[in-house]
């Protein structure tokens, strides 16, 4: 895998003469969820209706991690989490940065002649890691209506805009209303947390989520259903508070715009036990991907075959026409939309912990999970929710698995030797707080 347009001097390329573009970026947004929220319990809302009418979904996309900054910065970079080295902070230790002879997605279209600009809710996705890498614009909070302004001042030329929220985030507290349109019918101890907490939105996270969860027996199916019904309405909450006028301000356009809406992991609703976002099952790392460009891009079309937000950056860069870094690890998307999916189409997920090798190879309708010793092989088209492991039954589906992972992680440890991060950055006090408000530190 060459490396030739990483590092060294950089030279400006000519302006494109592509359409301006966003990416959208929804915290912990489950495919499953975005697809089928109004399923039996009402209708999806017409901003989201509309999102998917009018672009192309592709189906089977995973993340490459369950966690927040490993997924933004993979799906900013096209490298996996194991090559270009940035993980959580953890407990408000020091974390790695981001080399800076890794070409970011923004860094590709700023040196093509585009504005660019991310709003987002820091925290994992602080600026210090090398988030922001290639914007000349890096803000954090406000996102709404520091996108939108930034936008109606930037229309009359090519831009880029990474947009981010944490608004579908744990504990799940939806308004009344919502809660009534999605969960009319529950009575019990989450109604009353939620209540409580919601009346309270000054009290620490730390102390909230330990209330919603205390809150949650996962042994009884009514209190799942209901955290997940808070899960669909706080979507639906987002969908017309975030996406809606986000859209709206991009549709004002007078020219094209590439809109991609895509998330970084999926939520578990203890269909493995545990609730949230730390495995690598298939609620856990299923996330949406939405490609929307008027006139270019057919309407209502569906994708199928494999894909990862690895092939995000890719994507865009191939549709608006720009060349990107050779070392690029992901593919561009662009070619399936209108032909088959790729028999061999392979994605690969990871979850880097210490002592504890944790992956998932995805090859068409197979997953394989692979956790330290445990070993697992699932069968997604005939059984999506990932229950009966068929690993005994397949051991030829296991060996080929084994030997694409094996193989995928040789050659990034090639790579990574190239793009290992530059030193490591402690958490500021803001980001600190914003941390805290989130859970990430106690």
């Amino acid at each position: 895998m060459g490396v030739d347009q990483f590092g060294g001097d950089r030279e400006p390329q000519p302006a494109a003469a592509g359409p301006a573009r966003g990416l959208e970026r929804l915290e912990q947004v489950l495919a499953g969820r975005r697809r089928n929220a109004g399923t039996g319990i009402g209708h999806l809302d017409d901003g989201d209706r509309a999102l998917a009418a009018a672009g192309v979904t592709f189906e089977e996309v995973t993340s490459q991690s369950p966690k927040t900054t490993p997924s933004h910065m993979t799906m900013l970079t096209s490298l996996y989490p194991s090559v270009h080295g940035v993980e959580m902070w953890e407990d408000g230790k020091p974390g790695p940065v981001l080399a800076p002879q890794v070409v970011t997605l923004a860094e590709v279209l700023k040196n093509a002649g585009y504005a660019t600009a991310a709003f987002t809710g820091g925290a994992n996705v602080d600026r210090s890691r090398g988030f922001d890498q290639g914007f000349d614009v890096y803000k954090e909070s406000a996102q709404l209506p520091r996108a939108t302004r930034w936008i109606g001042h930037h229309a009359w030329r090519p831009f880029f805009v990474f947009f981010h929220t944490f608004a579908v985030h744990d504990p799940y507290l939806p308004s009344s209303e919502m809660i009534a349109r999605f969960a009319p019918e529950y009575r019990g101890p989450i109604l009353d947390a939620v209540n409580r907490l919601r009346g309270n939105r000054a009290r620490d996270w730390w102390d909230a989520h330990k209330i919603f969860w205390a809150s949650v027996d996962g042994a009884r199916p009514d209190d799942v259903r209901f955290v997940e019904r808070l899960y669909d309405a706080g979507i639906r909450t987002m969908d017309e508070t975030l996406l809606a006028p986000l859209l709206a301000a991009v549709d004002g356009l007078r020219r094209p715009t590439l809109v991609v809406f895509t998330a970084d992991h999926g939520e578990a609703f203890h269909e493995h036990g545990v609730f949230l976002h730390d495995d690598l099952y298939r609620e856990t790392v299923h996330v949406p991907l939405v490609l929307r460009l008027p006139g270019r891009l057919p309407a209502g079309r569906r994708v199928r075959g494999s894909a990862g937000v690895i092939d995000v950056m890719p994507t865009i860069l191939d549709l608006v026409g720009v060349p990107g870094p050779a070392a690029m690890q992901g593919q561009s998307l662009a070619g399936r939309i209108d032909g088959p999916p790729p028999d061999d189409a392979t994605t690969i997920s990871e979850y880097s912990q210490p002592n504890r090798p944790y992956f998932r190879v995805q090859r068409g309708p197979l997953a394989f999970v692979s956790d330290g010793s445990r070993e697992a092989l699932f069968d997604d088209g005939a059984d999506p929710a990932e229950q009966h492991d068929v690993a005994a039954a397949r051991p030829e589906a296991v060996a080929a698995a084994r030997e694409i992972a094996a193989r995928w992680h040789d050659a990034s440890l090639r790579v990574a030797r190239r793009f290992a991060p530059v030193g490591s950055v402690t958490p500021d006090p803001e980001t600190v707080r914003q941390l805290k408000a989130l859970g990430y530190v106690d």
